[in-house]
């Protein structure tokens, strides 16, 4: 039986992180997309802040973040409406409700951040129904899924 793909959704913070250190876990992950094990999930949201981000903090990487965006080619969410971030706003800011509306419309395995001030704050895992942990619970999180089909 082939193995599914495990979808990740990566936050800004993960990504960047991968950039900024590739020997840390947010980079093991994106090995494991690099290596077609993992597919990884973002938002036309995520694309815009990375780039802001970079452009104020990091210049020096915007050309490296453009190509690796194109090496990895991830799927793009679907931006979530107004009415389907409503219930988001209640607890997140508005460019991060709209980033966990799109990962939970896109019904991935697993949402990947390094904003744990935000994204898990109090009320807000309820809010969707897949874990949100940092990259090294994410690889954790993956091996775990993965075991089944390794004692096959």
């Amino acid at each position: 039986m082939a193995i599914p793909q495990y979808r990740i959704f990566f936050d800004t913070s993960v990504y960047i992180a991968a950039l900024l250190s590739p020997d840390g876990a947010a980079g093991e992950l994106v090995r494991l997309v690099e290596g077609g094990v993992v597919r990884m999930l973002v938002s036309e949201e995520v694309i815009v802040e990375v780039d802001r981000v970079l452009s104020g903090k990091f210049p020096e990487l915007i050309q490296d973040s453009r190509s690796l965006w194109k090496h990895l080619g991830p799927e793009i969410a679907p931006n979530p409406t107004a009415a389907q971030v409503k219930p988001f706003l209640l607890k997140l800011a508005k460019g991060d409700a709209s980033i966990l509306c799109a990962a939970r419309l896109a019904k991935v395995s697993a949402f990947v951040t390094w904003n744990t001030r935000d994204f898990m704050h109090p009320g807000v895992k309820m809010l969707v129904d897949f874990p949100i942990v940092v990259p090294g619970d994410g690889l954790m999180l993956f091996r775990k899924w993965l075991e089944p089909f390794l004692s096959e």
